[in-house]
């Protein structure tokens, strides 16, 4: 069929619902909540219609904490991952032994691990750039950008880290899209499946917001390390 089944639509409305609250209370787990279950819904929402359904999701994430975010952090870490992602994709094809989803895992963990042991580092551009430049080479190597960046700026106060991480991951999602029809992995119903997921991106907003309220300053430090150390501990089992 074109488009979802009832049963598909509903559970898909029902996790991006999840997904959606999770990403504005933390800034971060939008994809690791809902990736893997709508994969097993339906193959066909990933990534293409997924990464086009969150667009509007982490657009309202942007929009609405903008003007908290410090100038002159997106741009060194926007750089790092672009390079990174470039340098991993060329170590996959010389040495495809080196593309492991543990390994990326791994290096999570070993991350949070670090976020927790000094809890007083600052993100400055040098900073982001190098957890950038580490994000890329680990999405070039295994597809997995994963949370790193999150970590990076757990710091800032609430909405400067929600803003930050709403716009970076949108360049990273409009990345995926633009890269999607020459790729070939973009169709006519590709569009058709996105708008079938915006019905919980809405739920979800118009859920979030007592987790926004109540997930602020060391309780959202410790949701993004926590969803992190989640996140590095699934790509460890999965191998």
């Amino acid at each position: 069929m074109p488009g979802l089944e009832l049963q598909q639509f509903l559970l898909a409305t029902l996790v991006m619902a999840a997904a959606s609250i999770v990403q504005l209370a933390a800034g971060v787990g939008v994809a690791l909540v809902g990736a893997p279950l709508l994969l097993a819904i339906e193959p066909r929402l990933m990534p293409v219609a997924f990464s086009a359904a969150v667009m509007v999701l982490l657009f309202g994430q942007w929009r609405a904490n903008a003007g908290a975010v410090p100038s002159g952090l997106l741009a060194p870490a926007v750089v790092g991952i672009v390079v990174g992602t470039g340098i991993g994709m060329a170590l996959a094809a010389t040495w495809p032994s080196l593309a492991s989803r543990r390994g990326c895992g791994v290096v999570i963990l070993v991350a949070a691990a670090l976020t927790l042991l000094a809890p007083r580092i600052t993100p400055r551009a040098p900073v982001l750039a190098s957890v950038g430049l580490v994000s890329g080479v680990m999405g070039g190597l295994a597809a997995v950008h994963g949370p790193l960046i999150g970590l990076a700026v757990s710091q800032l106060p609430a909405g400067a880290a929600r803003g930050f991480l709403g716009l970076f991951w949108l360049i990273a999602q409009g990345t995926i899209l633009v890269l999607a029809v020459p790729a070939g992995r973009a169709d006519w119903n590709t569009p058709l499946l996105a708008l079938s997921l915006l019905p919980g991106v809405a739920l979800g907003a118009a859920l979030s917001g007592p987790a926004r309220r109540w997930l602020t300053g060391p309780r959202l430090r410790a949701g993004i390390v926590t969803l992190a150390a989640v996140a590095g501990s699934l790509l460890v089992a999965a191998g």
